[in-house]
């Protein structure tokens, strides 16, 4: 049986011989594996690269945009020693009808400067200018020879104060003409407070608007080279009586800076912001921030260790929630929409001391704040001025605070319905010579449309948001609303208690005696 077996094999391996070739490939194999591992890897070969060059020919038209590009500078303020008057922004002008903006932005009934001069409906004032030029300079002693001299004299200062476009109509000669007109008519109006006999009521309310729309500007420069030669006007405190109308808070017109206006609604801008005073709020701002901070800090201490101690997270949560605790109030959203809201957690409102636009403060009690604004007269003159105020902020060489437009957006913020409007009236913080609470609303929630907000009044805010986020606010507010808001509630609050009271009196001697 064996045998068998083998002789079996024996024919199997000469009907498939293994060829010697193989046997010599596969020691060969392992004869190099072998050599490797001892060698170790060896380096990949390099693989030859194949460019292909393509020659490109740049135009003119290239060359020239790359050239722009390597001539490029940074932008840098203008040397010129007047400040720039430029026209109204176009991000501002978008969505903006022709009407709305002849209505807010064009002048109405005079022109200062080149942009708007020469309109048809501006013609008639100006023939009252050279009256009124000569009665200036009458009273200021001045001839009017010299006066156009020294404008002429700085007439490059004045070209390359507006925009080039609007230069090229005039040569030196009638620009300065218009400057001596223009200038002239404007110390004219600002020295007899707009009484000028030759206007009329409608017309003096009219030029009002008109001395601070921004594209109706003068450089102060030339307001400065005309009265600098007065010899019994002081001129610089006539003008800032001037700006100074219609701030109600009796702050006194030597306050108000008058250190190189850029023109007159450059200076009416500092008389809203008070900038004599800007370096004290923001000594105040930082000490009232560092002070919250210090206090946010030690209340998330205190917390953090009474938390070791409680064993359920969601009661936790719940008492953080119920007086306003959060562990990042930087960044939490603001959930609070117009005072409504905020009357309802027990905010109350108070006017400033002061009417500038920087004098806003808020202060939190246990259950109850303060939250004070400036005072601000709304009229027919509100809108446009603001308008303008704003466009001038979105100027490249303007001021870059954005103090206005903050402000703007932070009343609206507050105002959303005229109920809102009402209780500032009620608080002696708006007074409205319109009329109409909704005409109000409607006005800042115009004006803020598509602004966008830089957020100046963030810390304010941010105190807002903690406060109103305290839900233990909001209860106690309601019960002194509806217990304590009237004499009536107050009378019928005590006299439940006092029942209360005896009923509890009665039933313990009842008991007693039994």
């Amino acid at each position: 049986m064996v045998e068998s077996n083998s002789m079996e094999a024996k024919q199997k391996l000469i009907e498939k011989p293994v060829p010697l070739s193989g046997i010599r490939q596969q020691r060969a194999s392992s004869w190099r594996e072998d050599c490797d591992q001892r060698e170790g890897p060896k380096p990949e070969p390099e693989i030859e690269e194949h460019r292909i060059d393509v020659i490109v020919e740049i135009s003119d038209r290239v060359k020239n945009w790359i050239g722009s590009v390597g001539n490029a500078k940074e932008r840098t303020p203008s040397q010129n020693p007047w400040p720039s008057i430029p026209k109204v922004p176009d991000q501002i002008l978008r969505g903006t009808t022709p009407s709305d903006f002849k209505k807010f932005y064009e002048p109405r009934v005079i022109s200062f400067g080149p942009y708007h001069h020469g309109k048809p409906h501006l013609q008639s004032m100006e023939k009252i200018k050279p009256l009124c030029a000569k009665e200036f300079l009458a009273a200021s002693h001045q001839s009017i020879e010299d006066v156009y001299k020294k404008i002429e004299s700085n007439i490059e200062a004045v070209r390359k104060c507006y925009d080039t476009n609007a230069m090229n109509e005039y040569d030196d000669e009638t620009l300065a003409w218009m400057m001596l007109l223009d200038g002239c008519f404007i110390l004219q109006f600002i020295l007899f407070k707009g009484n000028i006999q030759v206007l009329r009521e409608h017309q003096i309310c009219f030029v009002q608007v008109d001395l601070f729309l921004l594209e109706n500007q003068l450089p102060f420069g030339v307001l400065q080279l005309i009265f600098e030669g007065a010899r019994v006007i002081t001129m610089k405190d006539r003008i800032k009586e001037f700006i100074n109308i219609g701030m109600s808070d009796g702050t006194s017109a030597s306050e108000m800076p008058l250190e190189k206006p850029a023109h007159l609604l450059d200076l009416l801008r500092s008389a809203f912001l008070g900038s004599s005073r800007g370096g004290d709020k923001k000594m105040i701002s930082k000490q009232q921030e560092q002070k919250a901070a210090n206090n946010n800090n030690n209340t998330h201490h205190c917390w953090r260790m009474m938390k070791e101690f409680l064993s359920f997270q969601c009661l936790f949560q719940m008492i953080r929630r119920l007086f306003g605790l959060s562990q990042d109030n930087n960044n939490q959203w603001k959930t609070f929409r117009h005072i409504r809201e905020l009357k309802a957690a027990g905010i109350r409102f108070q006017p400033s001391r002061t009417s500038f636009l920087t004098d806003i403060s808020f202060k939190s009690h246990f259950f109850y704040a303060y939250l004070k604004l400036p005072f601000l007269i709304i009229d027919d003159s509100t809108k446009p001025k603001f308008l303008n105020l704003v466009a001038y902020e979105m100027c490249p060489d303007a001021p870059k605070d954005y103090t206005v437009s903050s402000f703007l957006c932070f009343l609206d913020d507050l105002i959303d319905h005229p109920d809102d409007v009402k209780e500032l009236r009620s608080k002696k913080i708006l007074y409205n010579s319109l009329g109409c609470d909704r005409e109000v609303a409607r006005i800042f929630n115009e004006i803020t449309d598509g602004l966008v907000n830089l957020d100046v009044y963030e810390d304010v805010k941010d105190d807002i948001q903690k406060h109103y986020d305290k839900i233990v606010n909001t209860w106690i507010a309601q019960a002194l609303h509806d217990h304590f808001s009237s004499p009536w509630t107050f009378m019928a609050f005590i006299a439940a208690v006092f029942i209360i009271i005896v009923a509890v009196v009665q039933t313990y001697y009842t008991i007693a005696d039994n």
